[in-house]
């Protein structure tokens, strides 16, 4: 049979040396040290710290958009006929204003002349019939109101035979490049014929959806990253240029648009890119995720006063590359314990060796090592 008092001897010791390898504690408990909170004795348990640092909680966008010359059109002739005239060598930079191509205009040259004899001969008549009621001829206000009409009319049908000549050259509407096209002299065209295209793409616009959250926070001059879709190294920067003044109902997005600059000339409309935009939304505290744990009334931090250590409930905000933003009743410069947090209790006297721990570590310390 078995003796039930060594059993129980056996239990205790056993549950004696549970304690003393768990928790450092003996049979005999350690005095406390003066002015220690709580039940822990004077031994020391040794942790590593960091400091509790501030960082600001960055939203960050990424949307993706097909990018667009600042200025592009297509360009028509507004009349039919042969070509006789065309600068429209492709990638050409061109001026405001300056003619990329002439259509045969002699009819229109004439009618311009005629049109020009027409006012000249009708302006004379006028003048005449003032000179007459000068010298007390007596000329009728009704002939003298009719010559003024025939003034005025060919002051018109001069102008619409400078339009109609105007109508017989192509020039561009702004400064930029011409594009690719087919037309030739000696060509016949008309209304319908693509001349070439022509771009302005010293600033590229690129139009991308935001979430509608994001309202109020995407605004006009606010700074934007770049990424050209084909070349994820390549990045530049832009500016929010618009915004639109609705959100979609369907997709629960609104349109923005980013100018780039391409004043060095090395993008082309049509490019896909990615814009990242970073909104900065307030400075937290931070802390590495290590030191943040999960009890049953949410998640805290252990941290220290002195050499003693404390449990301080926190907030969780968001998770940033290995480090929590959190609220809390800390502040920047205190330290929270990230390795040996398992045997910490509330009062417990610690100690940092964060410093002899980044010194065992240093690359002085490891060439000795290898030496």
């Amino acid at each position: 049979m078995f003796n039930s008092r060594a059993v129980m001897r056996f239990s205790g010791m056993s549950a004696l040396l549970a304690c003393a390898f768990m928790l450092g504690c003996s049979d005999t408990p350690d005095e406390e040290t003066p002015g220690s909170r709580g039940s822990w004795g004077a031994r020391e348990l040794p942790v590593v710290t960091a400091p509790v640092e501030r960082a600001p909680l960055i939203d960050s966008i990424k949307s993706v958009g097909t990018a667009r010359a600042r200025q592009s059109v297509t360009l028509y002739p507004e009349s039919s006929g042969f070509v006789t005239f065309a600068k429209l060598a492709p990638d050409t930079p061109v001026l405001k204003g300056e003619t990329l191509l002439k259509l045969d205009d002699r009819d229109q040259a004439l009618a311009v002349r005629q049109a020009e004899v027409e006012l000249a001969e009708a302006k004379r008549t006028l003048t005449r019939y003032f000179s007459l009621n000068a010298n007390e001829a007596n000329i009728p206000q009704s002939t003298i109101d009719t010559a003024q009409s025939n003034v005025d009319l060919a002051e018109i049908r001069l102008a619409q035979a400078k339009v109609e000549l105007s109508r017989r050259q192509v020039t561009a509407p702004f400064s930029g490049r011409i594009g690719i096209t087919d037309v030739e002299i000696g060509d016949r065209v008309d209304t319908s014929t693509v001349i070439t295209t022509l771009d302005d793409r010293s600033v590229l616009l690129v139009d991308f959806t935001v979430p509608e959250s994001f309202i109020g926070r995407i605004v006009t001059d606010l700074e934007v990253q770049a990424r050209q879709w084909e070349s994820p190294d390549d990045n530049t920067s832009g500016i929010i240029v618009a915004v639109d003044s609705r959100v979609d109902s369907a997709t629960r997005a609104f349109r923005a648009r980013a100018a780039i600059d391409n004043s060095v000339d090395n993008l082309r409309p049509g490019m896909a890119f990615e814009i990242d935009a970073s909104i900065e939304k307030g400075e937290y505290l931070s802390v590495p995720e290590l030191s943040v744990q999960w009890g049953a009334d949410g998640p805290y931090v252990w941290s220290t006063e002195g050499d003693r250590a404390m449990r301080s409930p926190v907030e969780m905000v968001r998770r940033v590359d290995g480090r929590m933003l959190i609220r809390g009743e800390l502040s920047e410069g205190e330290r929270v314990i990230l390795e040996g947090i398992q045997s910490v209790r509330p009062g417990m006297k610690v100690k940092d060796i964060s410093a002899t721990t980044a010194t065992a570590r240093s690359p002085k310390t490891d060439r000795a090592d290898r030496g």
